[in-house]
């Protein structure tokens, strides 16, 4: 299946923001922001079962379990975001270089994640009334803060769902209970709606244009 013109730019993206931290590593020997390419790496497992295997024929019975190992993955895409707060560690010297970094990794893990959330809309609003769908947007977008901050503060893994399950979970209930998280889960939740609309719009209007 070929690529589309967006998946190229996307790889090229990456492809670049990866040479400029191997730029750093090697001109600057600095090598502390490797794990952004990781990162990097898991935002675009949601991107491409989303791409890949979901379209707007695609069988229920074969949606939902690609859906949940697509919800698994996801909060990795704008998890990236908060990756910026490393820059305090950053030498003065370099600040404008690891500035540039964290904005290329967050922006591409953004726009993977909206694209793939896109795909899923578009099949949930197929086969379902169009307020049921905004309503599982919604609820993605909470469940997605939620689980960036399980990653962020917790320091748990999409994975840690099948390796470490009772952990994972005893985590999940105990952090509804400090008033931070629910603060955290909130502007997440907002932010990534925000941004997931606009970027929509951009490809609702490309695909009219098209037409």
């Amino acid at each position: 299946m070929k690529p589309s013109k967006l998946t190229v730019y996307l790889v090229l993206l990456s492809l670049l923001g990866s040479f400029l931290i191997v730029v750093r590593g090697n001109v600057f020997a600095q090598t502390g922001i490797i794990y952004l390419i990781w990162n990097l790496f898991l935002a675009w497992i949601p991107y491409i079962i989303s791409s890949c295997w979901i379209k707007k024929e695609t069988p229920t019975r074969i949606f939902i379990p690609l859906f949940i190992l697509w919800l698994i993955f996801f909060p990795n895409a704008p998890y990236i975001v908060t990756d910026i707060i490393h820059i305090t560690m950053s030498a003065p010297g370099l600040l404008w270089y690891n500035s540039l970094i964290f904005f290329l990794f967050g922006w591409v893990g953004l726009m993977l994640g909206m694209i793939s959330l896109f795909h899923i809309h578009t099949w949930v609003q197929t086969h379902t009334a169009k307020w049921k769908s905004e309503i599982t947007v919604l609820g993605i977008c909470l469940l997605t803060s939620f689980g960036i901050y399980i990653g962020r503060v917790e320091r748990l893994n999409s994975w840690d769902l099948f390796f470490r399950p009772l952990e994972t979970f005893r985590t999940f209930h105990t952090t509804w209970t400090h008033n931070n998280t629910v603060m955290f889960i909130a502007v997440y939740t907002i932010f990534i709606y925000a941004i997931y609309k606009t970027i929509r719009i951009l490809l609702i209007n490309q695909n009219n244009s098209k037409a």
